[in-house]
């Protein structure tokens, strides 16, 4: 039986609550959702025989005296099936997952001509490659953006980076007869947390250090303020009044501080004016230098280096604490290539994991340093294709 626009929705919201919640027992789907039992048995119902749901298994109603059992509904792993790919300057990323975030195949294009390879062609060719090689069917497609996506003008990648001006998204999405959807790499990072983590959370931070700075923040569930775009950008909030002069106007932003960018800017002048750095041994000119050369120096003890990054640190601890102290979260995860180094990692928890007199107001927040891994974004893209899709949101 077709359903109607508003079962449909209601399908999407009794959907949600159980990838939010995870097992969980119709009359409780109906509690909390404020959609009637009846409604809920009947689509639920439907989701089991179309093989989106299915029944888990028993529990007892431990406030109900005469021992009635709950029905518990779960999500079927393999009912869809979805592409997800991260854009960026270094590379490509592809990841093809069920609709419990499984992953089926991944594959990544470096990228190291900028004329050829940073272009909507190169990249709709190495997407076609990917789709074509899937062994199964596909429903949707999501982009993970090093920007933002304006849903009225969606043409162009949202981005002070002039590397994007001319990356054509509308071409992306007219290449292919799949439903594409795009979104900001770091919210999209943030939907896996919420969708696939099997330690679900209504509200947390996700706060992504990369060539720039950015903190997604889950609010009841929801991404929060998808369309004011200045929401979220930690990189661009001040540290320091004195501070260098920042690309955006502002001086001391944290984006000068602890960005990929900044430091690697930082790590040419320490090359440049410093005779006893360990970068002229690692590196045959300041251009040459990377973030594994910056780390390479900072194990080996440069004082120079150890200087930019602990700085770095230490801002970055301040701008997180800070955003705990206004914002309801009760976890915080945070990605970085730079906190791949266990004694930076280390570092930064200790600065953050601090006794407060404060904490006794609130319950104390957890700070979870993920494991950095190249595929973070277009794996949280597949996230998104699948709540457009599945869940019907934008």
């Amino acid at each position: 039986m077709a359903l109607t626009k508003k079962q449909r929705e209601l399908c999407a919201k009794i959907l949600d609550e159980v990838y939010t919640n995870g097992a969980i027992s119709r009359i409780d789907i109906a509690n909390k959702t404020n959609i009637t039992p009846a409604t809920v048995s009947s689509l639920t119902s439907q989701m089991v025989e179309e093989g989106l749901l299915y029944e888990a298994g028993e529990t007892f109603d431990k406030k109900n005296k005469a021992g009635r059992k709950k029905i518990l509904l779960s999500i079927c792993h393999d009912h869809s099936y979805f592409i997800g790919s991260e854009i960026s300057e270094r590379y490509y990323t592809f990841s093809l997952t069920d609709n419990l975030g499984k992953i089926i195949a991944q594959t990544a294009y470096p990228l190291v001509n900028n004329e050829i390879h940073l272009t909507s062609e190169y990249f709709i060719s190495k997407l076609q490659e990917f789709l074509l090689a899937s062994p199964v069917s596909i429903k949707a497609i999501g982009i993970a953006l090093p920007g933002h996506f304006n849903y009225i003008k969606a043409d162009q990648i949202v981005t002070n980076n002039p590397l994007w001006q001319n990356f054509s998204l509308a071409t992306i999405k007219d290449a292919f007869d799949l439903p594409v959807f795009f979104s900001n790499n770091v919210n999209c990072m943030a939907l896996s947390e919420k969708l696939y983590s099997p330690d679900k959370e209504d509200n947390f931070l996700f706060f992504n250090l990369a060539r720039g700075i950015y903190c997604s923040y889950v609010y009841c569930g929801e991404i929060f303020c998808k369309q004011n775009f200045l929401v979220g950008e930690i990189g661009h909030t001040s540290v320091s009044l004195q501070g260098d002069l920042c690309e955006c106007g502002k001086r001391g932003c944290l984006q000068t501080y602890a960005s990929e960018t900044w430091l690697l800017k930082k790590a040419a002048l320490l090359f440049e004016s410093s005779t006893t750095t360990f970068l002229r041994q690692l590196a045959t000119s300041p251009k040459d230098i990377t973030l594994q050369t910056l780390l390479t120096a900072y194990r080996l003890g440069d004082s120079g280096v150890i200087l930019l990054i602990d700085t770095a640190i230490n801002y970055i601890a301040l701008s997180l604490l800070n955003m705990t102290m206004i914002l309801d979260s009760s976890k915080v995860f945070i990605r970085g290539k730079l906190f791949s180094e266990p004694m930076i990692k280390k570092q930064l928890l200790s600065l953050l994991n601090y006794e407060s007199s404060l904490s006794s107001m609130t319950s104390a927040n957890q700070f979870i340093v993920k494991n950095f891994d190249i595929y973070t974004g277009s794996i949280g893209a597949t996230a998104l294709a699948l709540n457009r899709t599945l869940l019907n949101k934008l």
